[in-house]
This record gives C-alpha cells, structure tokens and sequence, in this order.
C-alpha cells in the first residue's frame, strides 16, 4: 500500500476513517479488502476512491487520497513523484497469480505448446535472470524501466502449477467478487473445479497438477 509520510500510516489499522484509492473491480481492489481485514476492517470503514491504476500517482501528490493501492508497475514512479513523501506499508497476506485461460476452441494440443514454452521460459529465468531481464526490458519496448525490473524480479514466483492453494484462493476472490460486484452464479469449489483442465499441465509436467 503505498501513502505519504506526513498522513501518519504505518499499518493497516491507521486506514480508519481515511480515503484510500484503488482501482475497483480489479484483484487490486480484493487485496485492498485483505488488507483491511487484517486489521479487522472493512470497506465501510474507509472512503474508497475509485481511480484507474496510473491516477493513484497523481492522486497522492495532490493530496487528494491518503493511500492508494495499485499495480506494482506504478511503485517507482510514485516514488519518484512523492520523494521524501514517499512511504509505504507492505502486505504479505495476499499472492497475486497469472491465470492461463483457454477459450472453447482451444485444443489440448495449442494449451500444451503454450504451456511447454512457459516451462522453457522458467527455466531461462533461473539459469540466467539478467538475460531475463533484458529480454522483458526489450519486450515492453520503454513500458518499464531497468530499476522496475531488477526490483521486482525477485519478488515473483515463476512456475506452473495447478495446486489446492490456488483452488482456496480462487474460491476465497470469487466470493469476495460476487459480494463486492453482484455477480451471479456459484464460488464454490464444485463449481471451480469445472472450468481447471489439468490434462495440458499433466502433459508437461506430472508433478505440478496436484488438485483434485
């Protein structure tokens, strides 16, 4: 969570009463929500401000929010923007992840190409993490910076999987999102567990599909 020294945040409880920026209906917003309960908090206990996640910035400085929440794509340049302002309180408590998603037409055999090339790229990634980062460097042509990227390399997980984790924690947003947004239909697992195809990943890799 990212806030200004002079609002005086140094943990989730201090967000009572303050305006918090976010981009809402978004997993940026459901970590919000993680946040907050770790303080035993809700949204009703603060003012949420609802902002795209390059406004959160601009935002800040002006002094329109107390604290913002965003993609980590937007930490340096706040950063950068606020200065010695510049404050922020980490969270531990939420693992955002990359979904792969298939539509109807795809066939076993184009997820598992996808999938094979995923699992080459990881293993790139750990024999050579500069090389890496150069490649993603050049492959955002200017959308990100050497900084950003050395930075935040490390703080991600690279892999495949199809885990139990990963199921709880789909079914915890999912009921999260149907509170928050009125969205209709079901959160439970039964209900997940129709739209994971493991055969592609099982394909690949064996040893990464361990929901059932």
């Amino acid at each position: 969570m990212l806030t200004r020294t002079d609002r005086g945040i140094t943990g989730f409880a201090a967000l009572k009463g303050r305006k918090v920026g976010v981009p809402q209906g978004t997993n940026v917003e459901y970590a919000l929500s993680r946040m907050l309960a770790s303080a035993q908090l809700t949204a009703t206990d603060v003012t949420v401000v609802n902002l795209a996640p390059n406004q959160v910035t601009a935002a800040l400085a002006r002094g329109d929010i107390d604290a913002g929440v965003t993609f980590p794509s937007f930490y340096d340049s706040t950063r950068t923007t606020l200065g010695d302002r510049y404050a922020e309180v980490p969270f531990t408590g939420y693992t955002a992840r990359t979904l792969l998603v298939a539509g109807p037409k795809a066939t076993d055999e184009t997820i598992t190409a996808v999938l094979r090339a995923l699992l080459k790229a990881q293993r790139t990634i750990a024999a050579d993490p500069a090389a890496a980062r150069s490649a993603v460097l050049a492959q955002s042509k200017g959308a990100l910076q050497a900084d950003y990227v050395a930075a935040f390399q490390p703080r991600y997980g690279y892999g495949a999987t199809l885990s139990p984790e990963l199921l709880a924690q789909l079914e915890q947003e999912a009921t999260w999102a149907k509170a928050a947004q009125s969205l209709p239909g079901s959160a439970d697992r039964a209900a997940l567990l129709r739209h994971l195809h493991p055969a592609p990943l099982t394909a690949v890799d064996p040893a990464a599909v361990t929901v059932r």
